[in-house]
């Protein structure tokens, strides 16, 4: 397997994706953003570097990257694609301007109770869909969680689900440990397979922090952060935060106990408890020093030495009202009051989404794409998003599904399988290897044909089998003519060969029965299996005897000889007339056969 290492912008991924910029690099993954440009759209690319280290397998990737590709959910980074370029297997996902949670912690510390809690709650609806779907995340930590907006009220995006795992291989083995030590589920230290309350820890431990400022277990190295997951109980956040309600707290440390056992089930139990808590009337925090406060003087001095000019006051006051009041008006309708959420039309289809778009007020512009998850017709994806904030009756793209992009089966003869197998890693082939010997590819390893054939367009990850020469065949044709139709059959099976079509023709020198001509000749290559085709003898021509009565003896034997008869003479006078034949005018004989004259 060859690798590429560096920074790879500009380069051309699959022929479709122009990486423009690398946005992000770790220890597993490369992103880029990069331009489709077969749909015209702005993805990001995540190369797995971590294939530089060697048993990396692309099988098991392959499968989880489908299984992932399958996921729909706003809060969930859709993957559009997957493939290797170059050596290095990539993933293709939807592109989020934003930035992750870990940059807003790091500049804010810790959240509000209440904006921690939304967080965490669209976190666990995506995480639920992860898991409904049978995958695990196994390394939820805020560098995978992304803010479509900066975090300014903006959706959540959880990105990489099960790429950890399907990296490593190790999805239902334990395996080495992938996720981030502050984060870990104690069952994964100590080996056990990752699963869905392995993820409610992990959301725990972030919930933790976003209420806090800090993670609840620190140390010199990762090691001993690990260890103190398994040996400690997390404590309660209320130690770091006293403004914490106390339902919150316990519902925090009931998620994150050492024993999968006692955790909430899944993502969707642990929403369910966090929508249940209340939070009451808890006091806005963001882990800053708050700003003194001031006394603003409000009250409005009136001379009462003059009060006839009230009224004037009065109606200067009532005017400024309503400025203030039309002001604020538009201010609020210009930025807040003439949008709304973007609504839901991922259940739709091609023939409904316009009729249900414009029943909520808002326009679509339908766009053809593939999907191997979506059928055909149904709707991809939706811009804005479901949820976004979008102004009443503008338009949303609707992506519709043209179902699994097709590919045409290239033309592999002639070429090694190594070759052919690269080829077909464009669209995910599924390959199976099937040898043959061959006239026309004689050297061994050379590709000699494909099934489904070259041109045929099938689906990303259909099966096709590679066709590779052993070489030149190790048999020879016998030679069959002149045996019987019966003893040339047997000497032909005799060497695995089959009998193929069987024609007849007339032979003066073959007997009827007998082989004529064989197709391959005597001596030629040829494998088992391969079919000979016959031309058996039905024997000499028939010829039309002449009516030769009256003749001259010497004219008509000469006639009749020239067709192929044998002449036999007899004459009785001298003039040598023909006055008999032997065999009468008109009627078919074999060439050869003997016929008798009288003259006179």
């Amino acid at each position: 397997m060859t690798t590429t290492t560096g920074d790879l912008t500009g380069a051309l991924v699959d022929g479709r994706y122009r990486l423009r910029r690398l946005i992000a690099q770790g220890g597993m993954a490369d992103v880029y953003e990069a331009h489709d440009e077969r749909l015209d759209r702005t993805v990001a690319v995540k190369m797995i570097t971590a294939g530089r280290r060697g048993g990396f397998d692309l099988k098991a990737f392959t499968h989880e990257a489908r299984t992932i590709a399958r996921l729909s959910h706003p809060n969930v980074v859709a993957v559009f694609d997957q493939g290797v370029h170059d050596g290095l297997p990539y993933v293709v996902m939807e592109y989020v301007p934003g930035t992750t949670l870990r940059d807003l912690l790091n500049r804010r510390r810790r959240l509000r109770i209440e904006e921690a809690v939304e967080l965490c709650a669209q976190l666990l609806d995506g995480l639920q869909a992860a898991h409904d779907a049978g995958l695990v995340h196994r390394d939820i930590k805020p560098e995978n969680i992304l803010l479509k907006n900066g975090g300014r009220g903006d959706r959540v995006k959880v990105v990489d689900f099960g790429l950890a795992e399907a990296v490593h291989g190790d999805r239902d083995t334990g395996g080495p440990l992938v996720a981030t030590a502050a984060y870990v589920a104690p069952e994964l230290v100590g080996g056990m397979p990752a699963t869905t309350a392995s993820d409610v820890y992990s959301t725990a431990i972030l919930l933790y922090e976003l209420l806090t400022g800090e993670v609840p277990f620190d140390g010199p190295d990762s090691g001993a952060v690990a260890r103190r997951h398994v040996e400690e109980d997390v404590p309660s956040p209320q130690l770091k935060a006293p403004d914490v309600p106390e339902g919150l707290a316990g519902l925090v440390t009931a998620a994150a106990a050492r024993r999968p056992g006692q955790r909430p089930v899944d993502a969707g139990a642990f929403l369910r408890r966090l929508q249940a808590v209340d939070l009451g009337h808890v006091p806005g925090s963001t882990g800053k020093v708050p700003r003194p406060t001031r006394a603003v003087q409000t009250t409005m001095v009136v001379d009462q030495a003059k009060p006839r000019r009230n009224w004037k006051a009065l109606v200067t006051l009532g005017l400024i009202a309503v400025a203030l009041v039309s002001v604020a008006t538009a201010g609020w309708w210009i930025g807040i009051g003439r949008y709304t959420s973007t609504p839901s039309l991922l259940d739709q289809d091609r023939d409904t989404v316009a009729a249900y778009a414009e029943e909520r007020g808002f326009e679509v512009d339908l766009v053809d794409g593939y999907s191997s998850s979506v059928p055909i017709g149904g709707v991809v994806s939706q811009d804005p998003e479901v949820g976004d904030r979008i102004r009443q009756g503008a338009t949303i793209t609707v992506v519709v599904s043209l179902g699994p992009e097709r590919y045409a089966v290239p033309d592999l003869a002639g070429r090694t399988e190594e070759e052919a197998r690269e080829a077909l890693a464009a669209f995910d082939a599924e390959v199976a290897v099937e040898r043959e010997y061959s006239t026309e590819f004689t050297e061994v390893g050379e590709v000699t044909r494909t099934d489904p054939p070259a041109g045929e367009e099938v689906k990303a990850g259909a099966p096709v089998t590679l066709y590779v020469s052993d070489g030149f065949p190790p048999l020879q044709v016998p030679d069959v003519v002149g045996l019987a139709e019966d003893d040339a059959a047997a000497a032909l099976e005799a060497l695995e060969l089959v009998v193929g079509d069987v024609a007849t023709r007339h032979s003066d020198s073959i007997p009827a029965g007998s082989v004529i001509e064989q197709t391959p000749a005597a001596d030629a290559p040829a494998g088992p299996g391969d079919e000979i085709a016959l031309v058996v003898s039905d024997g000499p021509e028939p010829v039309e005897v002449p009516d030769v009565l009256g003749m001259d003896i010497e004219e008509a034997t000469d006639e009749l000889e020239g067709l192929g008869f044998t002449v036999k003479t007899a004459q009785i006078w001298f003039t040598g007339t023909v006055f008999d034949q032997s065999l009468d005018a008109g009627t078919e004989h074999p060439k050869g056969s003997e016929i008798w004259l009288w003259a006179r």
